[in-house]
């Protein structure tokens, strides 16, 4: 008898492998939009659906044995009259998913045999959203109505999962879909009545759940914008980096959230940070935060410490730069000597514009004691290369390719100006643009 039960078990188990793939299949019809592209995103893979010109069948397989959620992407039109869709479809191995997708009045209108219960769901709440955004924007409600008006978007889920009573899988994603639908919804709004000098209506916040009661899930990694409002909560609720990740570790399991996130709380302390103020108590500060984050806490480190050359009295980087005929040089080749730096790029319009003032301030400043300088922050030599011949420049004209030099400098645009002494250590940081006229020739005359 124990030898019957094994080999049912066995049999039952190569049964459940033997599901085989999924498919997508349906039929498009396109209406006014005579072109159109249409992919299927699951997990890495990015698979284009080809539709047939005359009937607009189409069919695709889906290997994989596990149950999952893919997304359907779409862009329809052409020129100014192109626009995107996307939809959630729910892959359970062995089976096949019928849609029928139809496109007018810039909006797609899907549908799949209501049996389908996890495909139903998705469609339905994403179609009641689509419809409830664009009329929230076409006809904002008064403040009065505001909040029933907003709070639909997310108790209508709960009408969704009751309808079609999906998998736990779907009901995951859709209970995380309403809420960040719900938080962009509300963001939108906050615009409209802010651009009327309006101020919402108190509470809006309470409809829906706090975030980490919705987004602790590891369905929510699959969400572009989970980590960016975890990270905006979280600066809310706490003002240092530190409190931030402490909060962070105190309300999210999800090990991926929390590596994301804290990342971000990181990358917002390197980018903010006031360098001149405290620069090695920062520095401080970043490795113990950084500490958990292994080979990328590592990069935030060396990127925030080669942030110490944009502080004045810094020494000039060590940096290769490279001139027209490919040979390289240093800035320390030009110890001695002022040096008045321009960093541009073939690009920025107004780094051209200020080309004819910095030449016409090095043919009248007469000081042998400064040394022009322009560094290129191209990618493309080429261009680079074009533009000098373009705008006729002459005398030090160098590149340094890649962001090493940007990063090393804390450069946040272009043109940027930078000026050192004959030591070799910043004067000024954001020296006057030539443009400025007599207020950096002035600065430059001086200097012996």
């Amino acid at each position: 008898m124990k030898h019957i039960i094994s080999i049912l078990l066995l049999l039952a188990t190569i049964g459940c492998r033997q599901k085989g793939p999924a498919e997508v299949t349906g039929m498009v019809s396109p209406g006014e939009y005579s072109e159109y592209q249409l992919f299927l995103i699951d997990g890495d893979k990015r698979d284009s659906l080809s539709v047939e010109n005359q009937t607009g069948l189409f069919s695709l397989q889906l290997d994989g044995d596990t149950s999952r959620i893919v997304t359907l992407m779409g862009v329809v039109g052409t020129g100014q009259n192109k626009w995107p869709f996307e939809q959630a479809l729910y892959i359970e191995p062995g089976t096949k998913v019928e849609l029928d997708i139809q496109f007018k009045n810039r909006r797609v209108e899907m549908a799949v045999d209501k049996k389908d219960r996890n495909n139903a769901a998705l469609i339905t709440y994403n179609r009641f959203y689509l419809d409830k955004s664009r009329s929230i924007w076409d006809n904002p409600p008064v403040a009065n109505e505001l909040k029933n008006s907003m709070g639909e978007i997310y108790i209508r889920v709960n009408d969704v999962i009751e309808e079609f009573r999906p998998a736990n899988m779907t009901e995951s994603y859709l209970r995380i879909q309403a809420y960040l639908f719900f938080i962009q919804a509300l963001d939108g709004v906050t615009y409209m009545y802010s651009r009327n000098g309006e101020v919402l209506p108190d509470g809006m916040n309470e409809l829906v759940p706090p975030v980490y009661e919705v987004l602790d899930d590891p369905m929510a990694s699959r969400f572009y914008n989970t980590n960016s409002f975890v990270f905006n909560y979280l600066k809310k609720e706490r003002e240092t980096p530190e409190e931030q990740i402490q909060l962070l570790k105190e309300r999210f399991t999800v090990p991926s959230i929390v590596l994301s996130v804290s990342r971000l709380v990181l990358q917002s302390f390197v980018a903010n940070y006031n360098y001149k103020n405290g620069f090695e108590e920062g520095l401080l500060r970043l490795k113990n935060m950084a500490a958990e984050l292994g080979e990328e806490g590592e990069k935030l480190v060396k990127n925030f410490e080669s942030k110490k050359y944009s502080m004045e009295g810094a020494a000039l980087p060590d940096v290769m730069l490279e001139d027209v005929d490919g040979k390289m040089h240093k800035l320390t080749d030009f110890l001695g000597k002022y040096l008045y730096i321009d960093l541009w790029a073939s690009w920025c319009g107004p780094c051209c514009q200020e080309v004819p003032y910095l030449q016409k301030l090095e043919k009248q400043l007469n000081n042998p004691m400064v040394e022009f300088i322009s560094i290129s922050l191209d990618t493309n030599k080429k261009a680079w290369k074009e533009k000098m011949k373009q705008l006729n420049m002459h005398g030090h004209q160098y590149i340094v390719t890649g962001d090493q030099f940007a990063t090393m400098m804390n450069i946040k645009g272009i043109p940027h100006f930078l000026l050192y002494s004959k030591e070799g250590t910043l004067m000024q940081y954001k020296a006057e643009r030539p443009s400025s006229g007599d207020r950096i020739r002035n600065v430059l005359v001086r200097l012996k």
